[in-house]
């Protein structure tokens, strides 16, 4: 069977995208978005040169979380989780607060 390489990013990137999400939703107050409710969904990755990749996540924030920390947060769980499943090295990650939940 001939290797097609399109197909092989296609798989890398479905792999990306659901280790980013599962990260971010492990995360304490978080949750991502999803296309039912807002425009994003989950997350967006982005190949770039030397095996490494852009991930951008837009996510709701629970009311009484602090932003930059819950922010950084992601961001650390995203990068780990990426870079100890996969051969890639997270450049970035972009966290997107797409809105503000009030639990009850």
């Amino acid at each position: 069977m001939k290797n097609n390489g399109k197909n092989n990013i296609a798989v890398f990137k479905s792999v990306i995208k659901s280790l980013a999400n599962d990260a971010a939703n492990e995360v304490d107050g978080v949750s991502v978005a999803d296309a039912k409710r807002y425009k994003k969904n989950g997350a967006e990755v982005e190949f770039l040169e030397n095996d490494k990749v852009s991930v951008s996540v837009p996510v709701i924030i629970e009311l009484g979380c602090t932003v930059p920390t819950t922010v950084a947060t992601v961001q650390e769980r995203v990068k780990g989780e990426i870079e100890n499943a996969t051969r890639f090295r997270v450049a970035n990650v972009d966290v997107e607060v797409v809105s503000v939940s009030v639990v009850q």
